[in-house]
């Protein structure tokens, strides 16, 4: 018990120092209306990087060594976040998470105009390669009306962003900013491109979300889905699929699209909506729920 706590607070120092290091590092290049704000972001940096560790050390997963480390522990070294991350579901209540893949598109504007009309808050799930001009306000308004974004890479080309652990960081590094730039908000959670137990990944799986972990993402699967991106979905086969799992879970998380070939998702929308307050469930976003990945 003493080791862990003599490690902790050598783990403390180290950053504490780094975190003075840092703030000066450099800061005389800067512009002096820019040092302030540098100064906010490197503190943050540092400060998760802390928070992260210590958390992996109170669970027994910290590696004392830096030498054991990989090489893409040191990319981008502003790529971390801090989570809280749920411990325990309210089980006197049935909450379902509404999530969607794949946006922004057009479509996304009449998602947010249903959610917005129902008073319901819900996750999505971001591709950076469709964030374009037009629709960053889409990005904007999420925010302001209470629905939580997750990453969900930004190319989202399986042969791109599986090749190893580098390659993924560098996909995600770039949509993690891009979200950042548009609407100030630090993104947490994130999703993969076919979930987490797809084959592309099986090489680098466990590395990867290792790594993300330690960064401060948590990873966000589903057990509901519409399946409304497979085949030729029709309105009964959308219903039909959430309906036939959703009450096997307290907590169902259901996956569906707001890509621009998903406008027959949107249409059903509000019927999917009834349906599930008719069944008993409130609805909440995915930050406010116990991570959950699929079982191998």
């Amino acid at each position: 018990m003493k080791n862990k706590s003599y490690s902790g607070i050598a783990i403390f120092i180290l950053f504490f120092i780094l975190m003075l290091l840092g703030i000066n590092l450099n800061k005389d290049e800067l512009e002096p209306e820019q040092k302030s704000t540098w100064k906010e972001l490197k503190s943050i940096e540092l400060m998760a990087i802390l928070e992260n560790e210590m958390k992996r050390e109170d669970s027994g997963s910290s590696q004392t060594s830096t030498e054991d480390l990989p090489d893409y522990t040191q990319m981008f070294p502003d790529l971390y976040t801090v989570y809280s991350t749920p411990v325990k579901m309210d089980k006197g209540k049935k909450i379902a998470y509404l999530t969607f893949d794949d946006g922004p598109s057009k479509n996304t504007y009449e998602v947010l105009d249903i959610l917005e009309e129902r008073d319901i808050k819900a996750t999505f799930f971001i591709v950076g390669s469709a964030i374009n001009d037009k629709n960053e306000a889409t990005l904007k308004r999420m925010v302001h009306e209470g629905h939580t974004i997750g990453i969900h890479t930004y190319s989202h080309m399986c042969n791109e962003i599986y090749c190893s652990v580098e390659r993924f960081l560098d996909d995600f590094n770039t949509v993690y900013q891009q979200i950042y730039d548009i609407t100030g908000e630090r993104v947490n959670i994130y999703r993969f491109p076919w979930g987490s137990n797809n084959g592309y990944s099986k090489g680098i799986k466990d590395a990867l979300m290792e790594e993300m972990e330690r960064r401060g993402f948590s990873c966000y699967d589903w057990n509901v889905s519409a399946n409304d991106s497979v085949g030729n979905p029709t309105p009964y086969s959308i219903r039909s699929n959430i309906k036939k799992d959703l009450n096997r879970q307290d907590y169902p998380i259901i996956l569906m699209h707001d890509s621009s070939i998903n406008d027959l998702t949107v249409k059903m929308l509000p019927d999917i909506i009834d349906m599930i307050q008719e069944e008993g469930f409130e609805f909440d976003t995915l930050d406010n729920r116990v991570p959950y990945q699929f079982q191998w």
